[in-house]
């Protein structure tokens, strides 16, 4: 509840405020719902809710196992994916199952309605148009206890969910000479709450992000270009199949009609153009000093930065079925709009290529995100928690799962429960909070695979295995959506359980062998052990022995890589039930590191300003050393046994 002296006067009373409505803000709004808050979610124009800013498309490699996470923790990203994906891809399939990676592209329309449409399925979820301009505090408890918006609107609440993208103080750049203030185009940036975050004393940085120009599709000669099309059109990101919702589908598909995206090319002429205009460019002409995104990066920085290239692939990737506008993805720039536009002509297809809108970058203020706890709790003031680019982070994905996380959260404290921390072992999600709130950032933050010291067990198919049991401690779930997991997982387990038992004689085997490139059987075998080879599908001996006809294909897809990499699944559950033991060993808040002459100085000073809470985050931190761990374990147990002496 919000303190005494803030309730006079307040419109409404809320568990949970969410202050946002982007991809951060939704998801920690039904997280918060779900978690049985009263929730409300503020944001300057309602209908803009869900908005995709940039690239409409979900998922790519490791983001689209975090989709598959906050799906699993009832998340609505998937969900809306399903209902507005235009094109499919599961990238890296010449990879293996293990590392398969979905990503959808997106009708922008559909999709931010599908969002609207979900959020307002929950009854206690209010939306509420607004632009906040301040939090209300109460200095004394150094907690928060609403908002106030600029239109004098008053709301209280325990809790407060910050998640403003890219408009704290955002600055739009086209070219050097034309700065526009602004969160995103056509939108005005947040400067009062900036303004009072300063005064509370938060550290804040300021990070950059760019888009491409979009085009008309029908001034595209589609005869220059190679067309990619849709590669799966029945996959669902979202286990919750008890759709169709009328609301959303109207008794029709859950999947709209597919469409191809195409692929041209950057070409000399386009960096020659690039070349002689670079120091018109935002960015390099001195207008931007803040970093972007490394590993999506303008066509001024491929350019500079990778001279020797001869050409730089460029995707045009449709915006929805009611706009022939394409984005041009691949071409993200800051160079004033003539220039785009002569690119663009330079571009084999796009010779008469119509620019419907400018490219342009955008500055915004972020706040290191080691200022938070791995709840995403401020430390500095209680009830307030950051989610998506507000912590340094870029990219849908990334926000919807901090999302997640901080509204379930604020939930949970508002109501009274302990937080929960999702750890590096068992989500992409706890890769990305710990990464964040333990080492920081010096540039936009990206999740890769590579981050993950688990990615072949955190794999995007056993999301639900790894998550649902969570989301059933926090009571996330209806009572159907626990029928359709706890279905799942049985199938799942059946699957393996008839894969071990059954067996398979040669004339079943041998065709499906033999499609697979695979040394014919000499004798019965059980499935299990044909499973095991590279190539063989468990799917397919289910079907040579017909048998497995009523387990779901999801099912059998987990159930085959369990079966095949289960050496390596072993050695990687070892790792991370120890890492689940070093979690278990706390760390107070009020540890003095500074007096622990055992450890080295540099260990004494990341310490002191992390302030992990447990020893498996210390050890994560740069600088703390085994040594130092094992120095601090003696110093933390010799404190406790004379705490216990004293007693």
């Amino acid at each position: 509840m919000a303190p005494p002296h803030f309730t006079e006067h307040l419109e409404a009373t809320f568990d949970v405020i969410v202050i946002g409505a982007g991809h951060a803000g939704t998801e920690a709004a039904v997280a918060a719902a779900r978690s049985g808050a009263r929730v409300g979610i503020v944001t300057s124009a309602l209908e803009t809710i869900g908005q995709m800013s940039c690239n409409p498309a979900i998922g790519g490699v490791a983001k689209g196992t975090v989709v598959r996470e906050v799906d699993a923790l009832g998340g609505i990203m998937g969900r809306a994916t399903d209902l507005a994906s235009l094109q499919f891809r599961m990238l890296n399939r010449s990879k293996g199952p293990a590392v398969w990676a979905p990503r959808a592209q997106c009708d922008r329309g559909l999709y931010r309605r599908a969002v609207r449409t979900l959020l307002e399925e929950h009854a206690s979820l209010q939306t509420i148009q607004g632009t906040v301009g301040r939090l209300l505090i109460d200095a004394e408890s150094r907690a928060v206890g609403g908002v106030e918006t600029l239109e004098g609107r008053r709301f209280g609440a325990s809790a407060v969910v910050i998640t403003t993208g890219t408009f704290l103080r955002g600055r739009i750049h086209i070219g050097t000479e034309t700065k526009i203030s602004g969160g995103r185009a056509g939108e005005s940036a947040a400067t009062h709450l900036a303004e009072q975050l300063d005064d509370v004393g938060l550290v804040v940085e300021r990070f950059k992000t760019g888009t491409p120009p979009r085009i008309d599709g029908r001034s595209v000669d589609y005869t220059h270009l190679e067309r990619q099309d849709s590669e799966i059109d029945a996959f669902d990101y979202s286990w919750s199949h008890f759709w169709p919702t009328p609301r959303l589908t109207d008794g029709v598909s859950r999947h709209p009609a597919q469409m191809p995206c195409w692929i041209t090319f950057l070409g000399e002429s386009g960096k020659r153009i690039i070349e002689t205009n670079i120091a018109k460019s935002a960015m390099y002409g001195g207008a931007i000093a803040s970093r972007g995104p490394r590993y999506c990066p303008s066509v001024e920085d491929k350019i500079v930065k990778f001279p020797a290239a001869e050409r730089h692939q460029l995707f045009l990737e449709p915006e929805g079925h009611d706009t022939s506008e394409l984005y041009v993805n691949g071409l993200s720039t800051s160079l004033p709009a003539p220039v785009q536009l002569e690119i663009l002509h330079s571009v084999p297809g796009l010779e008469r290529a119509r620019m419907t809108r400018a490219g342009y970058a955008i500055e915004y203020d972020y706040y290191p995100p080691t200022q938070l706890d791995a709840t995403l709790q401020v430390k500095a003031l209680r009830g307030l928690f950051f989610a998506g680019q507000i912590n340094g982070t870029t990219g849908y994905e990334e926000a919807a799962g901090q999302g997640l996380a901080a509204g379930l959260n604020a939930a949970r404290q508002a109501l009274g429960k302990d937080g929960i921390v999702l750890g590096r072992e068992s989500s992409y999600i706890g890769v990305l909070i710990d990464d964040l709130v333990t080492r920081g950032v010096d540039e936009p933050y990206r999740l890769f695979t590579s981050r993950s010291e688990f990615r072949l067990t955190v794999r995007q198919d056993n999301a639900i295995r790894r998550l649902a049991a969570i989301g059933i401690e926090c009571e996330l779930y209806s009572a159907r959506e626990l029928a359709v997991i706890e279905r799942r997982l049985a199938d799942e387990d059946a699957a393996l359980r008839l894969a071990e038992t059954a067996s398979i004689v040669p004339t079943q085997a041998d065709p499906v062998l033999l499609r697979a490139g695979s040394a014919p059987l000499a004798h019965s075998v059980k499935i299990a052990e044909l499973a095991k080879r590279q190539g063989v599908s468990l799917g397919d001996l289910f079907a040579a022995v017909d048998s497995g006809r009523e387990l779901s294909a999801d099912a059998i897809i987990t159930a085959e890589l369990e079966l095949k990499y289960a050496g390596y699944f072993i050695r990687e559950r070892d790792q991370a039930a120890k890492m689940r033991r070093m979690g278990q060993f706390s760390l107070s808040e009020d540890i003095p590191y500074g007096e622990l002459q055992s450890l080295s100085f540099e260990s004494r000073q990341k310490l002191t300003a992390i302030r992990p809470s447990t020893l498996a985050q210390a050890a994560r931190i740069p600088g703390v050393s085994p040594t130092d761990l094992q120095n601090l374990v003696l110093e933390i147990e010799k404190r406790r046994r004379m705490a216990m002496t004293k007693l």
